[in-house]
């Protein structure tokens, strides 16, 4: 039987691998992955999810890495270099970019700089910076707190794909990674703002995957877990109970995913709690079943 509520969606999709994660796990180890020659660009890199990802790859060896963010980066552009040597991995090139993901000259600056100091090519985009407001009624909330998060959540989003994928399409692994939520399935009263925007954002993944996908485009939408962030603990405090898993498992995970283009997932949303060996072995199933995609059921 198909799910009926959010809530039995929400349970659908995160038992969709029989063992799910909360920390990482040798699968998806930076250790057993290497990126050399691969260039990546973090945007929303300053804390949490983002600044754990750019270390990780640099773990795992990746040449070139820009990190962009609104707030000072210089200590985590310093913390790349030593987490690359301690692993025995040389130092990458990094570039560090104040970055406002809501302002069309910020990101096309941006674009510009990467494409300039990467060869005029990118192999990953990932796309972390994000927004939620505080949860409350529709009629209660406030007008430009709820819009912010449209603002940053799907217009930095857009804009981000917007001015990076020509730099994406002139690389081998042309991969564009977005961050939504399990909240894009759910119904939380009070959070009208941010799970639409996360819903949006899944919708986004799709159309990036079907447009791109002749010139090898790859898109995903990614659930980056439960974490104890700063932009979490707007949610509700009865729900901070779910907010279990450590910043590895989304790092470690993406990682996991820029090192292969895997054009079969593309589109598709993607929970990293989910076991990434077997979803590989579950291929066939998702490609055929036409699996992970938002549909309307009518019957």
């Amino acid at each position: 039987m198909p799910a009926t509520t959010p809530a039995e969606n929400v349970a659908a999709v995160n038992s969709f691998t029989s063992y799910t994660h909360t920390n990482t796990y040798p699968f998806i180890s930076p250790n057993t992955t290497n990126l050399s020659g691969k260039s990546v660009f973090v945007a929303g890199a300053s804390k949490g999810i983002g600044k754990e990802t750019a270390l990780a790859l640099a773990e795992a060896g990746c040449s070139n890495i820009a990190i962009g963010a609104r707030s000072d980066l210089s200590s985590l552009v310093d913390e790349i270099a030593k987490r690359a040597t301690a692993v025995g991995r040389s130092a990458p090139q990094v570039v560090s970019l104040q970055l406002d993901v809501t302002s069309e000259d910020s990101v096309k600056e941006a674009a510009d700089k990467i494409g300039q100091a990467f060869g005029g090519a990118l192999d990953v985009l990932i796309c972390n910076a994000g927004n939620l407001e505080q949860w409350v009624p529709l009629t209660e909330s406030n007008p430009i707190e709820w819009w912010q998060t449209y603002e940053i959540n799907v217009k930095g989003t857009y804009l981000l794909n917007r001015f990076f994928i020509p730099l994406l399409l002139k690389s081998e692994t042309k991969t564009s990674i977005l961050t939504a939520s399990y909240g894009a399935l759910g119904l939380r009263i009070g959070a009208s703002g941010y799970q639409s925007s996360k819903f949006a954002v899944c919708r986004l993944a799709e159309f990036l995957a079907t447009e791109y996908e002749e010139q090898g485009l790859v898109c995903y939408a990614i659930h980056p877990g439960g974490i104890k962030t700063e932009l979490a603990s707007n949610m509700p405090k009865y729900m901070w109970d779910l907010l279990h898993d450590e910043p590895a498992l989304p790092a470690h995970t993406i990682v996991w995913l820029t090192k292969e283009h895997r054009l079969w997932l593309s589109g598709r949303f993607v929970s990293v709690n989910w076991d990434m060996e077997e979803l590989e072995s579950k291929k066939n199933e998702i490609v055929e079943g036409n699996l992970l995609k938002f549909r309307m059921i009518t019957s």
